[in-house]
């Protein structure tokens, strides 16, 4: 189990470590936080109650349940984590930086590697219990926002393929309310999520904890986990740390649990590509050799 030190705790980490105690209110003034950590920096408890539709009381109670003195203590940890996040532009001057022929270039195969050994570490009963929650589940939900958004879909599809109901959800803000209530009893969860606690991971957690649901959550191997309630924590190098993002290893990581998955449940995938396969000749004539 991931466990954080407190007295060392980020403003992410604490954010991440938050149980069910608080209040809609204070929920929605962490989430704000979450967005808005420059605004934090210099508004005042009344215009951060404002811009939260919350109070200025309530402002300062949740500081403190975050474990900070006050609104001052909490700015600073904002500035802190600011700080630690290097922008994308940074991350790409940082790898650009480095010795080789082609710049980068070596540190990013040797990133793949680690992610690819990180994958192969996996045990068997965890790869079992993946494949058995998606293989079992009503419906799979796969979340990923920004570039993750193109390789959840990515996953979604090919599952779709081998003929398992399943959706990406890569939307974002209130419309992420539409995928939520999508998410019934007897579905899964597969989440890919990095560092930062967003609203919508908590939201996504939420309501799969709510439900009971199955769920995995692929994240890098940094020091923030970005919800500790998933089912299932795998972890996959992204990269170095401070470098730029590299989604090669998770890409791999679900491309082998698509095999696994069909491995599993040959006849069921086998049965669903004989009716893609029939849809396309439909469409392009049997002369295709499809």
């Amino acid at each position: 189990m991931y466990v954080v030190n407190m007295s060392k705790a980020t403003f992410s980490d604490r954010i991440s470590t938050l149980d069910a105690a608080v209040s809609p209110a204070e929920s929605r003034l962490i989430d704000w936080f979450a967005r808005n950590r420059e605004t934090a920096l210099h508004a005042s408890a009344a215009e951060i109650a404002a811009a939260a539709g919350t109070s200025d009381a309530t402002v300062i109670r949740t500081a403190r349940k975050l474990g900070y003195a006050g609104l001052a203590d909490l700015r600073h940890a904002l500035a802190e984590d600011l700080r630690r996040d290097l922008t994308l532009a940074d991350r790409m001057a940082s790898e650009l930086a480095l010795p080789g022929t082609v710049p980068g270039l070596q540190t990013s195969a040797q990133a793949l590697r680690a992610s690819l050994d990180a994958i192969e570490a996996l045990e068997d009963a965890v790869v079992s219990d993946i494949v058995s929650s998606i293989a079992n589940a009503r419906r799979i939900h796969v979340f990923g926002i920004g570039p993750s958004g193109f390789i959840a879909g990515y996953f979604a599809a090919q599952l779709g393929r081998l003929g398992f109901d399943a959706r990406a959800l890569s939307r974002t803000g209130l419309q992420f309310a539409d995928d939520l209530v999508g998410i019934g009893a007897g579905d899964a969860v597969v989440a890919l999520a990095y560092d930062r606690p967003y609203p919508e991971v908590r939201a996504l957690f939420d309501r799969a904890s709510r439900l009971n649901l199955r769920s995995l959550l692929i994240t890098s191997n940094g020091p923030r986990l970005p919800d500790p309630r998933a089912s299932i924590l795998v972890r996959v190098p992204r990269g170095r740390t401070g470098g730029f993002g590299l989604h090669a290893g998770t890409l791999a990581l679900l491309e082998g649990l698509l095999l696994a998955i069909s491995a599993a449940e040959p006849d069921r995938t086998k049965a669903a590509l004989e009716d893609l396969n029939a849809a396309r000749e439909a469409l392009s004539g049997s002369g295709m050799g499809l």
